[in-house]
C-alpha cells in the first residue's frame, strides 16, 4: 500500500515547477494585456483630442438614426468607430447628449450594450476555435500566432464582462455599497450593473427636472 502511494505521490519540485510556470504565463498574459490597454489609450486620447479640434455638424436627433446607433452597438461596433467613420452619424458628444435628453433611447442604449457583451463573447469563442493559423507551412508551431489569439480571446472576454455582469469574471459579485448620512445618499457605481447605473441615472435626472 505504502509503495503504491509512493509511486502515485508527485515529486514536490514537479509541483513546485507547474505552479511557477503558471505563475510566469499569468504574469506575461497580464504584461501583454497592459501593454495592449495602454495602446488602446493611447488612441483614444489622440481621437478624443482630434474631435474637439474637427467637430462634426451638428446632426438633429431622429429615432431611426437612434435605433440604427444601438443596432450598431448590439453588433460589437464601437461608438468610436461609427462616428468617426459614418458622415451621417453625430459625434460620441452628442450622442451622450440625446442620452441624457431621450429616456427611450437610452434604455435602448443600455440594452444594446448587453447585447455588444454577447457578441463579444462569441467572437471570443470564434477566436478560440480557430486554429487556421496555430502551424507554419512547415509544420511547426506558430507560437505567435497562437499567442496573439489568446490575446484577442482575453481581450474580447474582459470587455464583455466590462459591458455585463453575466460575463464578468467576478462570479461572487458584492452587493453595491451604499451610504446613508442624514441627507446624503453616497453610492459607489462601480458596484451596479449597466442596468442599475441606467436607472440610477434616469431618477437623478428626473430628480434634476423636478427641482
Amino acid at each position: 500500500m505504502n509503495q503504491e502511494r509512493k509511486k502515485s505521490a508527485k515529486p514536490i519540485g514537479e509541483s513546485s515547477d507547474k505552479a511557477q510556470a503558471k505563475a510566469q504565463a499569468r504574469k506575461e498574459r497580464n504584461e501583454a494585456q497592459a501593454i495592449e490597454e495602454s495602446q488602446a489609450w493611447a488612441v483614444i486620447r489622440a481621437k478624443s483630442q482630434q474631435a474637439v479640434t474637427m467637430s462634426k455638424p451638428r446632426i438633429k436627433y431622429s429615432e431611426a438614426l437612434a435605433d440604427e446607433i444601438c443596432t450598431r452597438l448590439s453588433c460589437g461596433e464601437s461608438l468610436n468607430h461609427m462616428t468617426t467613420t459614418l458622415d451621417h452619424m453625430p459625434s460620441i458628444a452628442a450622442i451622450y447628449d440625446w442620452l441624457d435628453k431621450h429616456p427611450s433611447f437610452a434604455s435602448n442604449y443600455t440594452r444594446a450594450r448587453e447585447n455588444a457583451a454577447t457578441t463579444l463573447f462569441s467572437m471570443a469563442k470564434d477566436a478560440a476555435e480557430d486554429d487556421s493559423k496555430d502551424v507554419t507551412p512547415s509544420g511547426e508551431a506558430n507560437h505567435a500566432a497562437i499567442a496573439r489569439s489568446k490575446l484577442k480571446v482575453d481581450t474580447y472576454l474582459r470587455m464583455a464582462g466590462k459591458l455585463s455582469i453575466k460575463y464578468s469574471e467576478r462570479t461572487n459579485q458584492e452587493p453595491a455599497q451604499v451610504t446613508v448620512n442624514h441627507n446624503t445618499l453616497n453610492v459607489s457605481a462601480r458596484d451596479l450593473s449597466l442596468e442599475q447605473r441606467d436607472s440610477l441615472r434616469q431618477l437623478l435626472l428626473a430628480a434634476k427636472h423636478d427641482s
